[in-house]
């Protein structure tokens, strides 16, 4: 019995060291996670940014249709066309926008319904599908001009008549309405519908057949900012307009003259183009280089001609 009690003894000392105690559960001691031992959370995904569209540029190309008005631009992958040139004329219209991939169009401008500059809008209509047509609708009496409004009517066109301050965009770019500023009706030429586009720090000016009268009226009109890198010189360069103090108001870099070889009424004027000269750095003519074209890619303008890199005379 000693010896039960002794080795009784021993076993309870033994428990005690070593943290048991007969008759009750065993209890450890469990170490706090570590940064190292805390589980990781997964990742969450996030979502994928919508690609956006890059900038491809600004494009405008004054089209070698003779003696008239035909322009097409081009915006970061939307276009434009600015008047179809004469009669028999829309198919070299058609034929160079197409080249440029262009298969629709945002907008189809008709400055005014002189024939040189509405004559070949017909095939234009019929190539391309468009989104708006702007269109003055100061009356002409001209069979082109006729035949035009009755094709707007036949397929339902209703043309906008912009007012003088309106803005519309054309891809990352924008055109301004600066004219007619009033009604002439004694000279169509005065109700020609005049933009000027702005595509990054660039501006192109553009006023149709506008005479010395509207270059007047927009000199005087208050908020008016009338310099321009680019400028079409008004009225394919007859004695009608570009006066001097208008010119100097633009200040173009670049000017371009709309006018043809064939046309019998002495344009350009000899003593305008002298006087377009002296107000530019670089005078270009569809009658001397074909087709003038100016990219631009927001700060800088590049020009390319069809034919020669000057023109001349």
């Amino acid at each position: 019995m000693k010896v039960f009690v002794k080795l009784l003894t021993v076993v309870l000392a033994l428990a005690m060291l070593i943290g048991v105690s007969v008759g009750c559960d065993v209890k450890q001691d469990v170490p706090e996670p570590t940064e190292e031992t805390k589980p990781t959370e997964a990742p969450k995904e996030e979502p994928t940014p919508e690609p956006t569209a890059e900038p491809k540029g600004f494009e405008l190309h004054f089209i070698d249709i003779g003696t008239g008005d035909g322009m097409l631009l081009i915006c970061d992958g939307e276009a434009m066309i600015i008047d179809s040139g004469n009669v028999g004329r829309g198919e070299t219209m058609v034929n160079f926008t197409k080249g440029k991939g262009v298969e629709k169009l945002k907008y189809l401008v008709v400055t005014h319904g002189h024939a040189d500059h509405v004559g070949g809008m017909p095939e234009i209509i019929e190539a391309f599908p468009f989104e708006t047509m702007l269109m003055d609708d100061a009356p002409c009496d001209e069979v082109p001009y006729k035949n035009l409004v009755k094709i707007i009517e036949e397929r339902g066109i209703v043309p906008v008549d912009p007012e003088p301050g309106q803005v519309y965009q054309l891809g990352g770019g924008s055109f301004e309405i600066l004219t007619p500023l009033k009604f002439d009706p004694s000279n169509l030429n005065n109700n020609s519908i005049g933009i000027k586009f702005t595509y990054g720090s660039n501006t192109f000016l553009l006023l149709g057949d506008s005479t010395s009268t509207v270059e007047s009226q927009l000199l005087k009109k208050e908020g008016v900012d009338l310099k321009a890198d680019v400028f079409k010189a008004n009225h394919h360069a007859s004695t009608t307009g570009n006066i001097k103090k208008f010119l100097q108001a633009v200040a173009p870099t670049y000017i371009c003259v709309q006018v043809g070889t064939e046309n019998k009424l002495g344009y350009p004027s000899a003593a305008t183009i002298k006087r377009l000269k002296e107000n530019c750095t670089e005078l270009y003519r569809n009658d001397v280089n074909g087709t003038v074209s100016f990219y631009s890619d927001g700060t800088t303008i590049r020009a390319e001609t069809e034919k020669v890199p000057d023109a001349e005379g």
